[in-house]
């Protein structure tokens, strides 16, 4: 991952900042977002459309519940954006095929009323992990973390609202003298056409509202990440590193003019301090005079207001009014199924907080067992014995990301048998750095470059070339035989 080429600034947000962030990302990019969801909606709708047998009522809960794979290209779009790459019409199979995974099954089943899938899906879409490691990884990533939860309660209010709105945009814009909307009709009776019209505006409440809320779940995870693995301070030291002793010079010449400009500057004469008492004396001096003193007393007429008179109450159309007790009455179900749902949370965390301090047995991990990167899932149960002839033969067979993945991996086991212990659940950042603390430079260099060779394949999905990874194959074959060589 090429951390100089983000357009947004790395450092560190909490998270209503990194959901602003967000929101900025989705007013600039709205228009390719949001032609971009009807793209993957319209397809599906058409189908879903079929397969309903047209009703509208269960044809919005299909488009309702497969949400998440509209997201999906939308996800991919913006990251890829946020660092300077621009995905044309050309790129959509790409997209397409990035963005909908098999993976992603599990936001369509029991993922799918999460409060947090904004913010959880680019774990699965951007670092594709699956089973432990991803439970491990989501457990890290969202601890003390609450704003993806509002994020969701926010949006599907929004949506809700521009539902309404359009709908009595429409009621009240039509003239009186033309058939006018039902609203009654538009949301109780789904054999009308009034509860398509309310159908359809509720599926454009949709395409409006999701480029906001996966831009904001996005950067949620970008300042998570940016806090974890310290990017602003990464992103830091390289341009110190690139900028070498030609800028230091600069800086202390510069440092050196100030310097000299402020010790020949001259000194200023600070002013006497007034005296209280002649200041009130002054203050008092200007209040007798006549024009600043002085005190009026004016009459004046004042409408007598009976207290019996009530001023007439507004009438509302009777359709309105149904919307709003309908609308008040379902608030009234929300609230309380939120309330229900806060206890019940509440009663997990408490149970999980007594696993925590050993209340309840724990099973105890050995330290042994040296962890595999959370950004690409554990694919073969150990190691090749032939790391370079396994490398080369996925070479062959043109999988460049298994072979990647196998010498990742591979370097991940020798720096275990160099001694580096790496905790499970540790990113490829922490690997890295412990790596750094823990050994010599020279034995970090070539664990370095395979990083960087996966976080440019892996998130900035920048696949090298064979020769690229023949280089990192013998750089390794090195490593290794240098280390045996000591050892022995």
């Amino acid at each position: 991952m090429e951390l100089d080429r983000a357009t947004a600034a790395l450092r560190p947000r909490d998270g209503w900042e990194g959901q602003d962030l967000g929101f900025a990302m989705a007013r600039a990019w709205l228009l390719p977002l949001w032609l971009l969801w009807w793209l993957s909606a319209l397809p599906i709708g058409v189908l879903c459309l079929f397969l309903t047998g047209f009703r509208p009522d269960l044809w919005l809960l299909a488009l309702w519940w497969l949400k998440p794979v509209y997201e999906g290209p939308l996800l991919i779009w913006a990251s890829r954006a946020l660092f300077g790459e621009r995905l044309g019409w050309s790129d959509l199979r790409t997209l397409f095929r990035a963005g909908v995974p098999r993976r992603l099954l599990p936001y369509l089943l029991w993922r799918r009323i999460g409060m947090r899938r904004s913010f959880l899906m680019p774990l699965t879409l951007l670092e594709g992990l699956q089973g432990r490691a991803a439970r491990e990884r989501r457990r890290v990533i969202s601890n003390g973390s609450g704003v993806p939860f509002w994020l969701t309660l926010v949006c599907y209010h929004f949506e809700i609202i521009l539902w309404a709105s359009l709908l009595l945009g429409i009621f009240f814009l039509v003239p009186q003298e033309l058939p006018r909307l039902d609203l009654m009709a538009a949301v109780t009776d789904d054999a009308s056409w009034a509860y398509w019209i309310s159908a359809i505006a509720y599926v454009f409440a949709f395409s409006m509202v999701a480029p906001f809320y996966v831009c904001a779940g996005f950067a949620l995870y970008f300042s998570r990440r940016t806090e974890l693995e310290a990017w602003d301070l990464e992103l830091a030291f390289k341009t110190v590193r690139e900028s070498g002793p030609k800028g230091a010079r600069g800086l202390s010449a510069m440092l050196l003019i100030v310097g000299a400009g402020l010790l020949t500057a001259p000194g200023v004469d600070a002013a006497p301090m007034p005296d209280p008492d002649r200041a009130k004396a002054l203050i008092a001096e200007v209040l007798e005079d006549p024009d600043f003193g002085s005190v009026k007393e004016v009459e004046v007429w004042v409408p007598i207001e009976s207290p019996d008179e009530e001023e007439d109450p507004v009438r509302l159309p009777e359709g309105v009014k149904a919307v709003l007790l309908m609308v008040a009455g379902s608030l009234k179900w929300i609230l309380l199924a939120f309330a229900v749902a806060g206890i019940l949370l509440l009663l997990l965390r408490i149970l999980r907080d007594r696993r925590r301090l050993g209340w309840s047995l724990r099973r105890v991990r050995s330290r042994s067992r040296m962890a595999v990167s959370e950004s690409e899932p554990m694919v073969e149960a150990s190691l090749p014995n032939d790391i370079a002839q396994a490398v080369r033969q996925r070479l062959r067979d043109g999988d460049r990301r298994g072979a990647l993945s196998l010498l990742y991996r591979a370097s991940l086991a020798h720096l275990g048998r160099l001694g580096v212990e790496i905790p499970e659940g540790a990113t490829e950042g922490d690997c890295l750095r412990l790596a750094r603390r823990a050994l010599p430079r020279a034995e970090v260099a070539p664990f370095k470059r395979v990083t960087q060779a996966w976080w440019g394949f892996a998130y900035a999905h920048r696949a090298p070339s064979d020769a690229g990874v023949e280089s990192l194959l013998e750089a390794w074959s090195q490593w290794t035989a240098q280390a045996r060589e000591e050892a022995a």
